[in-house]
């Protein structure tokens, strides 16, 4: 602790020396093979490189780099599908090299951001992708197809991932708004259409997470007080709206709240404080304005409170939707409330 008031900074430069650490190693390995003829890859060495990335996944999490740790994590996925496939093709190998050097360039780009205390960016999720990508290619030819599971390669190795519907979700939703609504002293209701609509279950995990986020976020930021709803006609129980449905290999969320909806100004002047503007300020269209609300950190509130104000926010649902190789947009009207479109693909 006492280190920590003298130094806080001092967890950064730990983060920074260990991965370096770890890219130096990435670099090795990559460089050894790269030359050969024909690659072989030991099991010691997948092994140690699963846990050089596991090592990268984890501290990046703790740092708060969730672009970072998702990066990292598939890169973890690629070594648990060489400890799964006997003997892979010699152009998988050269396809998972060539995944690890983009892995490792994109990495030293963001330490080197760090070090000159730049703003980190989330151009890995372009990475996760490709590794989601590939994975889903190299077993599209050797595994049956139905409509119960899909296969994946985790640390745990090769195994069927079970659909969900989104029934689960409902409750958690209630519950949220429940705890919020007695302590913020609101009253909330939350209406959801869709929730038949089946996933596999890693992608209901990370569109929960998302939606749960929006749903605090929107109970905090967006709705109104009673006496204020009341005023502007509104009213007296807050509405959040959730709908689902799947189109072909995609699946469309719209997440919605009633509230006051986002302050265009007051957002563009954060972004303007934190040095986010790249060209004057009336060329920003909304969108753009709103999209400054998925950076990490971002936050116009001043002070912390139990829910928010801690620099953890949207940036979560932004992760999640960009984990799945899907896109975002926000949608806001001045006292009318605001609107998430979000699009992924089932399969990604």
């Amino acid at each position: 602790m006492e280190r920590f008031l003298q130094s806080p900074d001092f967890l950064q430069d730990i983060f920074l020396e260990e991965t370096w650490k770890n890219i130096d190693k990435i670099d090795s390995f990559i460089e050894s093979k790269a030359a050969l003829e024909e690659i072989e890859i030991s099991q010691t060495e997948v092994d140690s490189l699963f846990r050089t990335m596991h090592g990268v996944k984890g501290s990046a999490s703790m740092m708060g780099y969730p672009a970072i740790s998702e990066t990292a994590h598939s890169a973890e996925d690629l070594f648990s599908y060489l400890r799964e496939e006997e003997s892979p093709a010699q152009e998988d190998l050269q396809t998972i090299l060539q995944l690890l050097r983009m892995v490792s360039g994109y990495l030293k780009r963001e330490l080197r951001r760090m070090e000159t205390d730049d703003e980190v960016t989330d151009f890995g999720w372009a990475v996760v992708r490709r590794i989601k990508n590939f994975l889903a290619h190299v077993d599209s030819d050797n595994e049956p197809e139905g409509p119960s599971y899909q296969i994946a390669y985790t640390r745990k190795g090769k195994r069927k991932i079970p659909f969900i519907n989104f029934q689960p979700l409902i409750p958690q939703m209630q519950r949220l708004a429940t705890v919020m609504g007695r302590e913020l002293e609101r009253e909330f209701q939350i209406k959801v259409s869709g929730a038949g609509t089946e996933v596999p279950r890693d992608i209901y995990d990370k569109v929960s997470m998302a939606v749960l986020q929006m749903t605090k976020n929107s109970m905090d930021h967006g709705l109104e007080p009673l006496a204020d709803r009341e005023r502007m006609g509104k009213t007296p129980v807050g509405e959040i709206s959730l709908e689902i449905r799947k189109g072909g290999q995609r699946v469309f969320v719209m997440f919605r709240d009633d509230g006051r909806g986002l302050n265009r100004n007051q957002i563009l002047q954060k972004a303007k404080e934190k040095g986010l503007l790249k060209k004057s300020e009336d060329e920003y269209e909304d969108s753009e304005i709103y999209a400054f609300l998925l950076r990490p950190g971002f936050t116009t509130k001043s002070s912390a409170t139990l829910f928010s104000g801690r620099g953890v926010g949207l940036d979560v649902v932004n992760a999640a939707v960009s984990a799945l190789g899907g896109s975002i947009r926000i949608e806001s009207r001045e006292f009318m409330g605001t609107t998430f479109f979000m699009e992924f693909p089932v399969i990604v």
